[in-house]
């Protein structure tokens, strides 16, 4: 019997970010005006109150937009199909292109997007944004995330502007034997100017641990940046 995880099929909602779906936090409840967003990108299944419980752990040189998936998936969302087949990116570049136009709605309104968090399938999508386009975002998360197991038009570009990404992981994660592991790693290092945490005896998860990497990394970004 296969121990391979069983999927359900998604279904498009719609190829648009559903605005009225938009979870927007500020730590602390401070003001948001003038500070720039940070897109918030779910995984498999889940929804846009999920990763909404990090905020408060978060600097808030940011404000924080969190998205739903625009494919449903069993009573959540999803941003593409599991499992992933390398011929097939067109599911994850309709949700790419659906976050792109959000991105744009916010510029258009004097807004800066300048980075995204991604948790699994969250996290494949904001790098698939930098795949698409090396300027998208200033820098990434990837928590328990991977790139699209394909080559992309925009790799190489990509490779040349090189912008911050953190990944982090866990040791124990069922999604990632050490084969995959190390071909994320491979890819994150030629691509990005990765920095590394992982928890070796972390499944599918975020730990406190990671969660304090995130806000250091968050804050080396503000520091960074002469927008903030």
């Amino acid at each position: 019997m296969s121990n391979a995880p069983q999927y359900a099929p998604v279904e498009l909602i719609c190829p648009a970010i559903d605005e009225d779906a938009v979870v927007r936090v500020d730590p602390q409840g401070s003001s948001s005006d003038g500070k720039p967003v940070v897109i918030l990108l779910h995984g498999l299944g889940s929804h846009e109150e999920d990763l909404t419980g990090l905020v408060p752990f978060l600097p808030a040189d940011f404000t924080y937009a969190s998205l739903r998936g625009i494919y449903r998936y069993v009573q959540g969302y999803a941003w593409f199909e599991m499992p992933v087949d390398p011929a097939g990116p067109e599911a994850i570049q309709t949700s790419a292109a659906a976050v792109e136009a959000w991105i744009a709605g916010q510029a258009s309104q004097g807004i800066r997007v300048a980075g995204a968090i991604g948790f699994s399938q969250g996290g494949a999508l904001a790098l698939q944004l930098l795949r698409r386009d090396p300027h998208a975002l200033e820098w990434i998360v990837q928590l328990s995330g991977f790139p699209f197991p394909a080559p992309m038009p925009g790799d190489a570009a990509l490779a040349e502007v090189a912008p911050p990404a953190l990944w982090g992981h866990g040791g124990m994660d069922p999604h990632f034997d050490p084969e995959r592991e190390e071909a994320v790693r491979a890819f994150l290092r030629e691509h990005t100017r990765m920095e590394e945490e992982r928890r070796p005896h972390l499944g599918h998860a975020v730990d406190e641990v990671e969660l304090r990497a995130i806000a250091a990394f968050l804050q080396r970004q503000a520091a960074d940046s002469p927008g903030c």
